[in-house]
């Protein structure tokens, strides 16, 4: 008995009166067999992160949850006559577009942190990065007013902005860190992401020969023609915007998985032919050089710090350590080797980062321990003789990454955390204080006691 066909189409519909658009989720089942009734279940997974309160109308269909998949569907059980077609529908809302109300803030933040800026050691990178910032989210903006998609495109350009949204976000830390820096107030706080592209290594990548990923399909069969299917995942990091060239290959994305991949549903193949697709991608599998020389300086104006100290010998051993792991990051960026191989060598060295910078914190600490100040390092080694390259600070915005995470290890406390902070030093002196007041005065007590 042949299965019936059932084709998933999915249409998006706009409605001007709405924020919103709603999506029409269509499912088209067809009996194949001509002389035979029947009767089977249709299933249409939806895609991860809806629920049912994103669902506006599901027609006669049920909705159920696949607890292995964490996701939603719906099914019903569908009789055919014999070639009949049936088209079962949804309605949805769309839940893939970036609030305007998210957007108008963070071009609102951004310009109150330039202002306060103004007349400020920091103005000049600070009014550059801002530049960017709102350049970056009027784009956001524009493109989706604009959007006239269907749905894969919809769900691509989603995505693909939500990793530019999450870039835009580091970079305002970096500007209220910039704030911070100069004695200024920051009331509310951009929450930053965890990101593994990063603006200032997209910048870079622009000026590196694009990685090479090949598709191979092969035709099995030494005599017959076939028309094969074609699917391949990208990795994790990547999004459209990274992609060169598809090699004419479409692209999807996979709810499951979370990443982006490249497809072909007809791929005509002569007998034992073999046919490959090159999609070429940003490199942007590689460590920034500004974050490489922001550890590499901070290390040295720390060293420059413990010089004549009796804790130089520590810092030195964990200094070397950090030398080491940079030189082996800096090594393997350099060498020529396969994408897949040129990928493992940027997620090892991303280990490889971040164990320099937890080795950086050690030092830190030892800096401080020996009476000197970590968190301004550069100010106080741009005033030491023989100060060197180290301490000269990159200008624009390539040298943005490095003043602001030279400043702060990651983000600097807020106004009321470091008032918690001073509360907290000030009531654990007043509980000590309390404790000697009371010794004191039992021992005074027995004194008297005794001369009495």
């Amino acid at each position: 008995m042949r299965k019936l066909a059932i084709l998933a189409v999915i249409l998006l519909l706009t409605i001007p009166a709405r924020a919103r658009a709603d999506i029409k989720l269509k499912v088209a089942v067809v009996n194949p067999s001509k002389t035979e009734e029947q009767t089977t279940p249709v299933r249409f997974d939806l895609p991860k992160g809806m629920g049912p309160e994103d669902i506006i109308d599901a027609r006669d269909m049920e909705l159920g949850y696949d607890f292995d998949k964490g996701i939603y569907y719906v099914y019903k059980m569908v009789t055919l006559k014999p070639s009949e077609r049936k088209v079962l529908e949804v309605d949805l809302v769309d839940i893939w577009a970036i609030p305007e109300k998210e957007i108008d803030f963070l071009k609102k933040h951004t310009g109150a942190l330039e202002k306060k800026l103004k007349r400020t050691k920091h103005f000049e990178v600070g009014a550059a990065l801002a530049g960017k910032i709102t350049e970056r989210l009027d784009a956001i903006s524009e493109a989706e007013k604009k959007l006239a998609l269907g749905m894969n495109e919809r769900i691509n350009f989603y995505y693909e902005n939500m990793g530019i949204l999450d870039g835009i976000k580091e970079d305002i830390g970096m500007l209220e860190n910039l704030v911070i820096d100069t004695g200024g107030i920051v009331e509310e706080r951009v929450e930053i992401p965890e990101t593994l592209a990063v603006s200032l290594a997209e910048e870079e990548a622009d000026l590196k020969e694009p990685v090479e990923l090949k598709v191979r399909v092969v035709n099995p069969s030494g005599k017959k023609k076939q028309v094969a299917s074609v699917r391949h995942a990208l990795p994790l990091e990547v999004t459209p915007r990274h992609v060169v060239d598809t090699g004419g290959l479409d692209m999807g994305y996979d709810f499951n998985r979370q990443s982006f991949y490249v497809c072909k549903s007809e791929v005509p193949l002569e007998p034992a032919e073999e046919k490959v697709f090159v999609v070429k991608i940003r490199d942007i599998w590689r460590i920034p050089e500004v974050e490489i020389e922001a550890v590499d300086s901070h290390t040295n104006n720390l060293m420059l710090l413990l010089k004549g100290t009796e804790n130089y010998n520590q810092g030195k051993a964990i200094a070397d350590k950090i030398e080491e792991n940079l030189k082996e990051i800096t090594g393997t960026q350099a060498m020529e080797a396969p994408a897949a191989k040129h990928i493992a060598y940027y997620r090892e060295n991303t280990g490889l980062l971040e164990d320099a910078q937890e080795y950086l914190s050690q030092l830190e600490k030892v800096v401080t321990r020996s009476g000197a100040s970590a968190g301004v390092t550069i100010a106080w080694a741009e005033r030491l003789e023989g100060g060197g390259l180290e301490v000269q600070r990159q200008r624009g915005y390539e040298g943005i990454s490095l003043i602001a995470k030279s400043i702060f290890k990651g983000k600097a406390p807020t106004i009321a955390t470091t008032w918690k902070i001073i509360f907290a030093i000030l009531a654990f002196i007043a509980v000590v204080g309390g404790t000697f007041y009371g010794l004191w005065y039992i021992q005074t007590k027995k004194r008297r006691t005794k001369d009495e």
